[in-house]
């Protein structure tokens, strides 16, 4: 069982990373935890967590005098405004390289540029250091990159979770079993429709799509998802992808939102009519049948479906945008960024020193407090952090909410 600990403002965060599931502890379940670490003692609390893969109850001595100091940490560790005290997830641009040209792509494929792999494996390093448990890395085509296996067992080596986004293009039997022994943890598919003629609208490699999703499926070896995107040109067709990846065997469908493309574009983006039938749709589906997540980047849909009569699901720093209050990225050239999409490079040698001292960061954690309308007057403002992405590039304003969401958009 692959966990990872984590002392936050008066919380604890368990991390089990085989399982995908995360626990924050505080108030008097942490008081109880704590019991247990003292005294041995063990209460039903205790029994919860460790049938749910948080807590091994066997742990010995050393073990739990090292989980005790975290604890204790929990009440004096800082963290900057609505954020994690160190981000909890790093995305690393390793190339710009893409042998497809996809419609609705944001990088500038004109470069042809990787990142230096003595940066990135710095970058890794100073992740296990505080504790970063997840990492992603992406492209272009993640898989054009020559050095692709070598981080991949350096991030398997020190105990965090991997997870790369693929095309499908250039994925084959013995490129699969080169990322299993390189200890690759996620694959996610990019595909936007069931039908080569949707899927074609906004991306390109369809087959080779579908050709990822067989070979996943006949190895059952590794956990892999479909990453979707939600356009207005496509909503009508969820259903059947849904369907399509039960047919795969696809663990997930992970919800993205769509970002401008490389010339600032907002692409068929969605209207009032396919935000709400793609609503209703996620608010009847079963979870039980295939999972679906909404990424928090979707922080409009995520707020509208987790919304009931007294209170809204939809909290935390993970509710909204993560860029700066639980996430960054590193991009190509080796610079730290908010996210892959929010291109304020700047210039730290220090993970730790850029989340506390850059002034980008610092700007995006007051989103809430600089919001214009029609975001200042929408019932669900508190419990969403629409993309910045989306703000920044099609307006020029990393406060605005006009374009992000269907419902501000319709004047509603």
């Amino acid at each position: 069982m692959r966990r990872f600990f984590r002392a936050e403002p008066n919380c604890l965060i368990i991390y089990n990373l085989t399982e995908r599931m995360t626990a924050k502890i505080s108030g008097k379940n942490l008081q109880l935890l704590n019991q247990w670490l003292g005294t041995g003692e063990i209460n039903d609390f205790l029994k919860t967590l460790s049938e749910r893969g948080f807590i091994d109850l066997g742990i010995n001595d050393q073990e739990k005098e090292e989980l005790k100091q975290i604890v204790e940490r929990c009440f004096e560790v800082k963290a900057p405004l609505r954020s994690t005290s160190i981000p909890e997830t790093m995305n690393i641009e390793l190339t710009t390289r893409c042998p497809l040209r996809c419609p609705q792509c944001y990088c500038d494929l004109n470069r042809g540029q990787d990142i230096k792999k003595e940066i990135a494996l710095a970058y890794l390093e100073q992740a296990a250091e505080l504790k970063i448990p997840f990492i992603n890395l992406s492209g272009g085509e993640t898989l054009v990159y020559p050095y692709l296996m070598e981080l991949l067992e350096f991030i398997n080596e020190k105990g965090l979770q991997s997870a790369i986004a693929i095309s499908g293009w250039g994925f084959d039997f013995a490129k699969l079993q080169e990322l299993k022994r390189a200890g690759v943890k996620e694959i996610y598919v990019s595909l936007n429709g069931s039908t080569e003629e949707i899927n074609s609208k906004s991306r390109d490699g369809f087959e080779e799509a579908i050709n990822a999703l067989s070979l996943l499926k006949a190895d059952g070896e590794v956990d892999y998802y479909i990453n979707w995107v939600a356009r207005n040109d496509n909503v009508d067709d969820f259903p059947n992808l849904v369907n399509l990846a039960l047919s795969y065997g696809v663990k997930g469908i992970v919800i993205l939102e769509l970002k401008p493309d490389a010339d600032y574009n907002l692409q068929a983006s969605l209207s009032r009519e396919k935000f709400l039938k793609l609503a209703e749709y996620l608010k009847k589906h079963d979870q039980g049948k295939i999972r679906i997540d909404v990424e928090p980047c979707s922080s409009p849909l995520r707020a509208y479906i987790y919304n009931y009569y007294f209170w809204n699901r939809n909290t935390g720093v993970d509710k909204g945008c993560g860029a700066g209050r639980n996430a960054m990225a590193v991009d190509v050239n080796g610079n730290l960024i908010p996210c892959r999409h929010l291109l304020y490079p700047e210039k730290f040698e220090r993970i730790d020193d850029y989340w506390w001292n850059s002034k980008v960061l610092d700007k995006l954690r007051r989103f809430e407090d600089e919001r214009e309308e029609p975001c200042r007057s929408c019932y669900l403002n508190k419990n969403c952090v629409p993309c910045r992405a989306v703000a920044d590039k099609v307006e020029n304003n990393l406060f605005s909410g006009n374009n992000c969401c269907p419902i501000g958009r319709s004047g509603n």
